[in-house]
């Protein structure tokens, strides 16, 4: 028995031992070395933001769909100038339509991009920042609610409101739909027309010819094809001749 009894208390010692020693070799006191150093950097990040006098304004209404989002970057110094600026969007109930954009300098400090929430619901945006000593990072949640109209897609052309409209929605594969284009201040004498194609797939030519209607706005019918691998992402780029050209991202029903 008192050989039972030792070689149970040897046994625990042991598995004691090495206990201790797997959290010695793992935690340094009870915080992550890892989170330490996030929140270090984070302290240094932002005190480097106090220092320069940085601040950030981005736009905070949205809309599912396109959305035209302005972020104006600006120190003590004056506008931010020739910053690389991101935009993660991360959809709360999935990651399938997770998506970062590029913000293009639009003027001095202002970055901008047609952002696409392609549906309604609770979002997480990440605005990142990169302009030499400066890393600021911002992280905000955001409800989007759907758009004013059903299948309606904003985006804009050299500044002009590009809105197109698409019938039934959300359209569904190998089925003819409606689709209207209204575009701001457009005097070409050439019909604008879409292009429907789906990223990294190479799914042939489909344009959509419009024809002006009597109310000024372009009206055609298409088909978005079903992609064999089963993805359903698609972009639909309006061109107006000597114009240029918008692109909008959707996705179909099935």
């Amino acid at each position: 028995m008192k050989r039972l009894v030792g070689g149970l208390i040897a046994a625990f010692a042991l598995l004691m031992g090495a206990t201790i020693y797997i959290a010695h070799r793992s935690w340094d006191g009870l915080v992550d070395r890892r989170y330490s150093e996030a929140a270090s950097n984070e302290f240094t990040a932002r005190e480097e933001e106090s220092r320069e006098g940085f601040t950030v304004d981005v736009t905070e209404r949205y809309r599912a769909g396109n959305n035209r989002i302005l972020a104006t970057l600006a120190t003590s110094a004056g506008p931010l100038r020739s910053a690389r600026v991101t935009l993660d969007t991360m959809r709360i109930e999935g990651t399938r339509h997770d998506r970062t954009w590029l913000l293009q300098e639009v003027s001095p400090g202002k970055y901008g991009a047609d952002v696409n929430f392609p549906l309604p619901g609770r979002w997480v945006l990440s605005l990142s920042v990169d302009a030499g000593r400066l890393h600021p990072r911002r992280r905000w949640a955001a409800v989007v609610p759907p758009s004013d109209a059903a299948g309606a897609l904003r985006g804009s052309i050299e500044g002009r409101e590009v809105l197109l409209s698409i019938t039934p929605w959300p359209p569904g594969s190998m089925r003819e739909v409606d689709f209207i284009v209204s575009l701001q201040g457009y005097a070409g004498t050439a019909s604008p027309y879409v292009d429907l194609s789906m990223p990294g797939m190479e799914m042939g030519r489909n344009r959509v010819d419009l024809s002006r209607g009597a109310d000024g706005r372009y009206r055609g019918k298409g088909v978005f094809v079903r992609c064999p691998s089963g993805r359903r992402g698609w972009e639909a780029t309006v061109t107006a001749p000597g114009a240029g050209k918008a692109v909008f991202h959707l996705d179909v029903a099935d």
